[in-house]
């Protein structure tokens, strides 16, 4: 079963490395155009062995990347791959090995599943990045692009996608981390107010200072809390917000991760009413662990979640008091997930292992690009540009998703079948992942 873990027909025969027998693989200068739409049904199966292909598409200036740098790279890669340019550059201009390791350690990398691995879309597509009009991408056989890798299913998957990461990764660990991490929110910025604990609560903060100021002095963006709507509502009762945490044998909060993908609805649960529930479980607004604090004498015996919530009107420290605590269970996840995230490496998937798709009337345009890199894909999967013109990314209204996919899936003689028994997962009624929805 495919689960978390590839299924068998998916492994790579051997434990060389496919990426690198690629990396010195010669390409032909003649490619091999493929009008889809005019091709006869399986018309690439034979070099689709598995009945399963990987789509993988992008906009135009980092579909031009990758052709110039001759792969899909993880955040990982390419992190690697400008240290390794950098370094050469420093040494080109004679710095000494301690001024090179000074400038490489100010090189960061962003947190995102980027750096975890590669996303694709397999046997459907709903996640389609790109322009509009010019929607171009890679696709490929999962038995030439994994080589020593794996793919797994990410914390938030959009509807059909996978994620190629490196053998070393723990998936099941790996995402747990990750998705506590992500509910909990640490550190995040207030800018709009998300389905986390740390960013529901700086928000809070930030709508409270705002409640303070003359009406014609207030920035007129800051939208009134979530979590105080929640309270003002009502709330809901505590037995009803224990379901949604657990306290653990140590004493530390563990969340529901599905807190983290709600939509802002009239059942939206906010994270930080579930982690107030969990702070009185534990005693935690007890009137002696106030004291040494700016709380000292603050009284709160008796009080619900509700009645917290809305003390944080007139005590901008309790909200401070909240977000210490919290930011305390969040820095476990955060380190756990850090861990998990080093043994995370460098994935790429070479553009010589790979079909580019795009429109008839851009082939010219990728017929220079890719004479311009040097790097020459397997063929070129033309598709309907008629019928395919929309993306479709995180957003409620659908693309043309559907119809590259079906174009793409009747070429290579993609299984149609796949996702509903490899993942048991319902093809016809597939709910889209996310924070917003």
């Amino acid at each position: 079963m495919y689960n978390i873990y590839m299924s068998e027909t998916l492994k790579p025969e051997s434990s060389n490395s496919q990426w690198e027998v690629l990396q010195n693989y010669e390409q032909p200068r003649h490619i091999d155009i493929i009008d889809m739409i005019k091709s006869p049904e399986g018309k690439l199966a034979a070099e689709f062995p598995s009945n399963v292909y990987l789509f993988h598409s992008a906009n135009e200036s980092n579909m031009k990347e990758i052709l110039r740098s001759g792969a899909i790279m993880n955040a990982g890669a390419i992190y690697d791959q400008k240290l390794a340019e950098m370094r050469a550059q420093l040494e080109a201009e004679g710095k000494s090995e301690e001024e090179i390791t000074k400038a490489l350690n100010g090189v960061s990398i962003a947190r995102n599943s980027g750096q975890e691995g590669i996303s694709w879309s397999s046997n459907g597509i709903d996640a389609l990045p790109g322009d509009e009009g010019h929607i171009a991408g890679f696709v490929a056989a999962p038995e030439m692009v994994l080589g020593d890798n794996k793919l797994v299913v990410p914390s938030r998957p959009a509807p059909y996608e996978l994620l190629q990461v490196s053998d070393g990764v723990n998936a099941k660990e790996f995402f747990e981390a990750k998705k506590q991490f992500e509910v909990w929110g640490y550190k995040e910025a207030p800018i709009t107010e998300k389905a986390s604990v740390d960013n529901g609560l700086m928000y809070l903060r930030l709508d409270n200072l705002e409640s303070e100021k003359p009406e014609n002095e207030r920035n007129q963006f800051i939208k009134s809390s979530l979590v105080h709507e929640f309270a003002k509502k009502g709330g809901l009762p505590a037995e009803e917000l224990r379901k949604h945490f657990e306290i653990t044998e140590d004493g530390h909060v563990k969340l529901d991760e599905q807190l983290h993908q709600q939509t802002f609805d009239e059942n939206y649960i906010p994270p930080v009413a579930v982690f107030v529930q969990a702070m009185l479980d534990k005693g935690l607004f007890q009137k002696d662990k106030f004291n040494g604090t700016v709380l000292e004498g603050l009284d709160l015996d008796g009080m619900g979640v509700n009645e917290i919530i809305e003390k944080t009107y007139d005590e901008n420290n309790l909200t401070l008091y909240m977000l210490y605590h919290a930011r305390n269970e969040a820095e476990r996840y955060m380190k756990k997930y850090d861990d998990e995230l080093d043994k995370a490496k460098s994935v790429g998937a070479n553009v010589e292992s790979m079909y580019l798709v795009t429109n008839k009337k851009d082939l010219d345009k990728w017929m220079n690009e890719i004479e311009e890199s040097g790097h020459y894909p397997k063929g070129i999967l033309l598709y309907d540009d008629e019928k395919v013109v929309k993306p479709n990314f995180a957003s409620a209204e659908k693309g043309d998703n559907a119809e590259l996919a079906n174009e793409i899936g009747r070429v290579v003689g993609a299984d149609g079948d796949f996702w509903r028994r490899e993942m048991a997962m319902d093809v016809d009624n597939i709910p889209r992942a996310g924070s917003q929805g």
